[in-house]
């Protein structure tokens, strides 16, 4: 398996993978996730093989086993936080049967690998309340809970 940069002959599989996952989220919350078709997948890939992002596939032979997508941003301007530079993750998925093979901790050490050549020593993300398999993946690869979002429902609109 080698990890390596996306390519634009890539996205229709990435836009596969994104839409298996966000498949699951849907299900499991369908006031918050809307459906979407496989080129609106696609088009919200595209944008991301610029040089502002980081977007790396892990690959065995000619098949990608899954991806990585994330950012680099600063936090808010605001008199109570810190000012620093951290790396949020948007998506990393790997491909059901090829879960729990080591295809995860690689695109994670490879996007660690890259937060330390940013001289970045923060990685974050979000992972749905539903998601115990996420979850326990980013745990085991040190993370921990910052925060908690909190919803309630205050009427229909």
């Amino acid at each position: 398996m080698k990890i390596r940069h996306a390519l634009k002959s890539d996205i229709r599989s990435l836009a596969d993978l994104l839409l298996a996952v966000h498949e699951m989220h849907l299900n499991a919350q369908p006031k918050i996730y809307r459906k979407i078709s496989h080129e609106s997948a696609v088009e919200s890939l595209l944008p991301r093989l610029g040089t502002d992002t980081y977007l790396r596939v892990a690959e065995f032979e000619t098949e990608i086993l899954g991806y990585c997508s994330a950012r680099i941003q600063s936090s808010p301007t605001n008199p109570i936080l810190e000012p620093r530079r951290f790396i949020y993750v948007d998506e990393l998925i790997v491909r059901p049967q090829s879960r729990k093979g080591g295809v995860g901790r690689a695109l994670m050490d490879d996007l660690k690998t890259f937060a330390r050549q940013e001289e970045i020593s923060n990685v974050e993300l979000d992972v749905g309340r539903f998601n115990a398999e996420a979850k326990a993946f980013f745990q085991a690869q040190g993370f921990q809970v910052l925060r908690e979002r909190m919803g309630a429902v205050v009427g229909k609109c």
